[in-house]
């Protein structure tokens, strides 16, 4: 009898054994956190924080929390006043409701002067912030606080945003610099390179809303990108200029053998600059320390009477390229002919394709002088032209509105005509607006990426469908990607959804989309996700259940086996 308890009591406890393993694992108790949103703007952004798992209130006894704002990088193990002694409190008291949780909005400050000691005392500048949650021991009679962090949550200070118009062009361009999200009311300084660059007109400094338009003008600098730093009290914000090189020749017309200058800025710094004529060397000239040269040449002799380039290029590879044109030599009148004709011309565009709304140069020589020359687009006439005493012309056009494809432009002064094939090219698609994934979050298999359909002006729309690695998209980074998507969404296929899920940081996404003429709009920018693994159940679980299983059934079977012979024995 004693061993038939035994062997009951041991079958007891596999079947427990056996449960306790089906059964699916409690969730453990939630420690502190929060998260807040948004997590990033710039000074006076209100942020909402979201707190859960703090301590629970009672009906008798009320429960709260402090929040705090610092430039002091903590953890959970750290103290306001002894490890973080950078500070702001934005909150104070927060009550905690009875399931331990709260939700409060405070503004980001311009100045963190809370702390113990005012020589630690900061004006908020741009960069990464930290908000810490501390509990309340007791709150009475007298108030106590705990300095010991309970949550962490970090949050970007964008110290202001800039905007560039134009952001790219040669030396002396004015360009208009437009800053938003500064601190009120204070001076503008800007500089070119780490050198202070004069405001030439608009704003020295920033409204009430901390907005500011100012203008300055591209000092003398080689090609490349450059530097252009706008500080506002504390806050420095960079933006990018990309100088481009620019030469210019004098006079712009003359017969060939004629002495002719040319000058040029933004080329490389101290290098070998070659002038080129009809592509022919000229002239060569070694540049300033800031890209800058001039020198001069003699047009080429036995030259018909044309427009040519004049071309300039560095050792660099900087180029910039302007037309000269070689007149006749002044002749003595001739006596009229009865009947007038067209004397030889040359038109030349700075384009010959581009979109509605674009600016071409047109220059034109051998035209009646002192006359009008008529400019038409496809038959509609978009400019009209007065010629000099020499019968030249220049002047800019805007190409007209019209359907994609082949256009003709005629120039004609009533007697001469000169005809030149244009390409209107289509506008390409816009941007799509990104809907799923949202930003940040963490999506289960399969996943699905959906976005705002757009129209082009070359129907159909396709879509492109970039998933990576980078937030860059770098090419090695793609680890996905579906090209003529015609529908505004893709829900991955189980391989490539598994696949995805294969990478435990952060993916990005991005989609573009493709007119029928192959014309590609520009990316949207790089969304952020995550994706949970399937589960799956472990082989070693499978081989314990089995083996406790057969335990049982051999205990079981045992037990009854004993208990058969025990009735036969009686």
């Amino acid at each position: 009898m004693k061993s038939m308890r035994i062997i009951q009591v041991f079958s007891v406890m596999v079947i427990l054994a056996l449960l306790v393993l089906a059964l699916p694992a409690r969730e453990a108790y939630a420690a502190p956190e929060i998260e807040i949103d948004p997590e990033e703007g710039s000074i006076g952004t209100t942020i909402t924080v979201v707190g859960t798992g703090f301590n629970q209130s009672t009906d008798d006894t009320e429960k709260y929390a402090v929040v705090y704002f610092s430039s002091e990088e903590a953890s959970t193990v750290d103290d306001i006043d002894s490890d973080v002694v950078v500070y702001e409190v934005v909150k104070d008291p927060v009550y905690l409701d009875f399931d331990g949780e709260f939700e409060i909005t405070f503004t980001v400050p311009d100045e963190l002067n809370d702390g113990p000691d005012e020589d630690d005392d900061e004006v908020v500048t741009s960069g990464t912030y930290y908000i810490y949650v501390c509990h309340y021991l007791s709150v009475s009679p007298t108030p106590v606080i705990s300095k010991r962090i309970r949550a962490i949550a970090e949050f970007t200070v964008i110290g202001g945003e800039l905007a560039l118009d134009p952001d790219e062009g040669p030396v002396g361009t004015e360009v208009e610099i437009t800053g938003t999200a500064f601190l009120s009311r204070e001076d503008i300084e800007i500089e070119f390179d780490g050198s202070a660059l004069d405001i030439i007109d608009g704003d020295d400094e920033t409204d009430r809303e901390g907005d500011f338009v100012s203008f300055v003008e591209i000092p003398e600098a080689t090609a490349g990108d450059h530097t252009i730093t706008v500080i506002v009290s504390a806050t420095e914000v960079e933006a990018t200029f990309t100088v481009e090189p620019d030469a210019i020749v004098e006079p712009t017309s003359g017969e060939a053998g004629s002495d002719v200058s040319v000058s040029g800025t933004g080329f490389g710094r101290r290098t070998d600059v070659v002038v080129y004529f009809n592509n022919v060397g000229v002239a060569t000239a070694t540049t300033s320390s800031s890209g800058s040269f001039s020198t001069t040449f003699i047009v080429p002799p036995d030259l018909a009477p044309d427009i040519y380039d004049v071309e300039i290029e560095d050792d660099d590879d900087n180029l910039d390229s302007v037309k000269f044109t070689v007149i006749i030599p002044a002749t003595p009148t001739p006596t009229p002919s009865p009947t007038p004709t067209a004397p030889p011309t040359a038109v030349n565009l700075s384009a010959t394709s581009g979109q509605a709304g674009d600016s071409i140069i047109i220059t034109g020589a051998g035209f009646q002088a002192a006359s009008i020359v008529t400019i038409a687009f496809g038959g509609q006439i978009i400019a009209s032209l007065p010629t000099d005493a020499s019968g030249l012309f220049v002047g800019t056009v805007q190409v007209p509105e019209g359907s994609p494809g082949e256009h003709t432009i005629t120039i004609t002064d009533g007697l001469s005509t000169q005809e030149i094939d244009f390409t209107l090219e289509a506008e390409p698609p816009s941007i799509p607006s990104p809907l799923l994934p949202e930003m940040g979050v963490r999506v289960n298999i399969p996943v699905t990426f959906d976005w705002e359909a757009v129209t082009a002006a070359v129907e159909p729309v396709t879509y492109r469908l970039q998933v990576a690695t980078s937030e860059d998209f770098a090419g090695d980074s793609i680890i996905l990607e579906k090209e003529g998507l015609d529908d505004s969404e893709y829900i991955t296929t189980e391989v490539e959804g598994r696949r995805l899920a294969e990478y435990d940081d952060v993916l990005y996404w991005r989609v573009r989309a493709v007119d029928a003429a192959g014309g590609e709009g520009e990316w949207t920018g790089a969304g952020e996700f995550y994706v949970s693994k399937p589960f799956s159940f472990p082989t070693w679980a499978l081989y314990t259940l089995l083996a406790l299983g057969g335990l049982v059934l051999f205990a079981v079977g045992y037990w009854m086996g004993r208990r058969t012979a025990y009735y036969y024995v009686i």
